[in-house]
């Protein structure tokens, strides 16, 4: 037995020493993920918007150039890139190369008439010969001129002649002109047009008024009016051709245009690179600054209004606090980094040392810290994504989200500790913004308030108009003090509504993944569980009608003393419903589903009995276990009647055995347990059994149910079914007066209709 003990105490050291190291674990990885959504470099001091009053001298403590605005400056860059002009280059070598280019496709528009002519010429021979082997000779040299043909054709097509099979290139075959003519009346219509200039496209989606052209090194501006298009260039060479062919012979025309189409092209063109270039180049010469602030020069006095100026020379000395910041040795920015981790330690031991002192369950529950530290990390990842990422209005980082979800999977008490731990830490990394720590603390309050005793999901309505209407009014109480432009002013509203709408929705959706994730039961899962239709309670009424109605009066009971001392009365009446789930197994052996008459236990010994009502507690948790039933409802299935006896058989068990001078287990007549942990289920154990009680008064009146009430809580004490029960004696004495109206109540007697004692005695004889 006792290496057992040691073994069990050895196991219990192991345990907490791995809770103690994954509570450090988590809080530190807490501490340094916060770190790291501060601002990078110091922390700057002086936090002012257009149109507040300082209420320090503010000095410059070093040289820093004044920025320009992020509009001010696009603008100018802006300006820069308009003022480019495109750059295009004339090519001095495009006038030779069309020029070679009609002298290769002459050389090779004579090959190819030549290949045709001989081509045919080998045919008729082929055709005209008898001997077969004379036919096959020649067979493949026509074969081997076909190729040549084909080589030559394909060669021109590569060339920009691409319609060789029409028949204006048949005309050409049949009368073979002067392949010479036709280059050199492409020549004369063509090569002039390049002394003038062809300009090629022009950039897509501008409006070119000028452009920059490169002629053998040399820049100038020039309008690109000056030169001539594709298409205009086309018309002077179709001018030229038409006059030299059109009265002679319209058919040479097409052959020459064709020739011309294929070898055109531009020789002033449009270089992208060099355009790029230079207007990245120009972007980069703008200057960033409009002025510069000296060393120990004033930025502004004490109590004076802030100007966009004074504002834009404030951003300017944060921007250059960074800057420096980034500078910095590698110690100093280590010494930066702890100083985060240990602002962030002194508001995290805030709501961490309340864990611990008050809600130790929560804090000794490793899966519960992480879900905290978890929804810490995404609003602090939200509040630095929409202000510093996306330049949004602070009031659009959904702090009520992390209400909401706290205040339902904890309780008011928890979420408000963390909700002003929360906001001041999103607070301070917004630039230590003070109305936005104001506005969430206000509007966090009223999140909880409209969550707290969350009864049904329509409440997302109240929670929805809760949040809009306390953003709404703490801007406008800030906007009103710092006299703020409409424009800002709408801005923060849009932002704000838009967020008090989405919150609450995100919030509900949000509950039933960590339902799932963290095993968590909130008060949307009890909600679910009170239906009627729900298995384990239908089953309930039909199998035991009696327990059934037994459970919905005790919940009665123990929803009036949990609201009286501040607990969970949605949990309680929950409790209640389900607590007695195992008596459907065998219903018939208990009495409030006997009829009258009738006991089955008037046939089994007492500890036989005993062993049958006992059962009822391990029938019941092997129910919820089948039908998953939430850990923190099944719980109340064994702490209800704790480690009590069923004591209605024990003394008759004693009594038995005076008779027979025999000894009796006291054991075979206890609960398993365990005890009540919770004041939920010491509630329960309390209302169950007063409830059952009560129904065995005879003439019952509020002094005997007092009494009765009394003696009942008296031997739960002294049974010490309360010791792990955090209930108080002055909670006890509250719950006794919570319960005492809800029992005379049900316990009224009905006035007695005319005949109806008569009816009765009818009714009895005919029995």
């Amino acid at each position: 037995m006792l290496p057992q003990s040691k073994k069990v105490i050895g196991d219990e050291k192991k345990y907490h020493l791995w809770l103690r190291v994954s509570q450090v674990s988590l809080i530190a990885l807490l501490l340094v993920v916060t770190a790291l959504f501060f601002p990078k470099g110091k922390m700057f001091q002086f936090n002012y918007d257009v149109d507040q009053i300082t209420t320090e001298t503010i000095i410059a403590p070093f040289d820093f150039d004044i920025l320009k605005t992020e509009e001010a400056l696009d603008q100018d860059r802006l300006e820069r890139e308009n003022a480019i002009q495109p750059v295009f280059i004339w090519d001095n070598t495009t006038r030779d190369q069309v020029n070679q280019n009609i002298d290769d496709i002459r050389s090779n528009l004579a090959s190819w008439y030549q290949a045709e002519k001989d081509l045919s010429a080998k045919r008729e021979i082929w055709s005209s010969l008898n001997d077969s082997v004379a036919q096959d000779s020649m067979k493949l040299e026509l074969q081997e001129d076909s190729l040549r043909v084909l080589n030559v054709k394909l060669e021109l097509q590569n060339q920009g002649l691409q319609n060789l099979g029409t028949p204006r290139w048949d005309y050409f075959l049949e009368r073979g002109p002067s392949t010479r003519q036709l280059a050199n009346s492409v020549k004369q219509a063509l090569l002039p047009q390049y002394m003038l200039g062809i300009i090629g496209t022009l950039p897509p989606e501008q409006d070119v008024a000028r452009i920059t052209m490169i002629m053998r090194g040399k820049e100038s501006s020039r309008n690109p009016q000056d030169f001539r298009q594709l298409s205009q260039a086309w018309e002077s060479v179709e001018k030229v051709l038409i006059s030299n062919y059109l009265e002679r012979d319209p058919r040479l025309m097409q052959l020459a245009e064709d020739i011309a189409r294929a070898v055109m092209v531009s020789n002033l063109n449009y270089s992208e690179e060099l355009t790029t270039n230079r207007i990245a180049e120009a972007r980069n010469l703008v200057p960033i600054s409009v002025g510069k602030v000296f060393q120990n020069e004033r930025i502004v006095d004490a109590n004076t209004r802030v100007t966009p100026q004074i504002k834009q020379k404030l951003n300017s000395l944060e921007k250059e606090y960074i800057r420096k910041g980034y500078g910095q040795s590698t110690a100093n920015n280590l010494t930066t980094f702890m100083g985060k981790i240990m602002l962030s330690a002194f508001l995290l031991f805030f709501f961490f040392a309340y864990l611990q002192t008050y809600r130790s369950q929560i804090y000794n529950d490793i899966k519960l810290i992480a879900l905290v530290g978890i929804i810490f990390v995404l609003q602090l990842a939200l509040a630095h994504l929409v202000v510093y990422r996306l330049g949004w209005s602070e009031f659009f980082v959904p702090m009520s989200i992390a209400a909401m979800i706290f205040t339902v999977v904890f309780d008011g008490r928890i979420a408000f500790i963390i909700m002003v731990t929360l906001t001041l830490l999103t607070g301070i990394i917004l630039s230590n913004n003070i109305p936005f720590i104001v506005a969430n603390l206000f509007v966090s309050s009223l999140a909880i308030y409209t969550v707290r005793r969350l009864r049904s999901r329509s409440q997302i309505l109240w929670s929805i108009l809760a949040v809009t209407s306390g953003y709404v009014a703490v801007i406008a109480v800030f906007e009103m003090i710092k006299f703020s432009s409409w424009e800002s002013v709408m801005e923060h509203m849009v932002f704000a509504t838009a967020n008090g709408v989405l919150s609450p929705l995100l919030s509900y959706g949000i509950l039933v993944l960590i339902e799932r994730v963290f095993k968590i039961t909130t008060n949307l899962t009890l909600l679910e569980l009170l239906d009627f239709n729900n298995k384990l309670l239908s089953n309930l009424a039909m199998k035991a009608p009696g327990t059934f109605k037994h459970s919905i009066d005790v919940g009665n009971l123990a929803v009036a003393a949990a609201e009286a001392v501040g607990a969970n009365s949605l949990l309680a009446r929950v409790g209640a419903y389900y607590h007695d789930i195992g008596k459907a197994e065998k219903p018939e052996y208990f009495i409030e589903n006997q009829l009258r008459g009738t006991n089955k236990h008037e046939k089994l010994s007492p500890r036989l009995s005993a062993t049958v009502i006992v059962a009822h507690v391990k029938d019941g948790i092997k129910l919820a276990d089948d039908f998953n039933l939430p850990s923190i409802v099944a719980d109340f299935i064994p702490m209800h009647h704790g480690r009590t006896r069923v004591e209605y058989f024990y003394q008759q068990a004693l009594a038995r055995a005076k008779e027979t001078e025999s000894d009796i287990n006291e054991a075979d007549f206890q609960y398993p347990g365990p005890r009540p942990n919770t004041k939920e289920t010491g509630i329960l154990m309390i209302a169950e059994a007063i409830e059952a009680a009560t129904r065995s008064l005879k003439n019952p009146n509020p002094q005997r149910i007092k009494s009765l009430m009394d003696t009942i809580i008296e031997s739960r004490i002294k049974g010490g079914e309360m010791t792990n029960c955090p209930l108080t004696f002055r909670d006890l004495e509250i719950i006794k007066s919570a319960m005492m109206p809800v029992l005379t109540g049900s316990m009224h007697e009905r006035i007695e209709y005319p005949g109806q004692r008569a009816k009765l005695h009818i009714m009895d004889d005919e029995d």
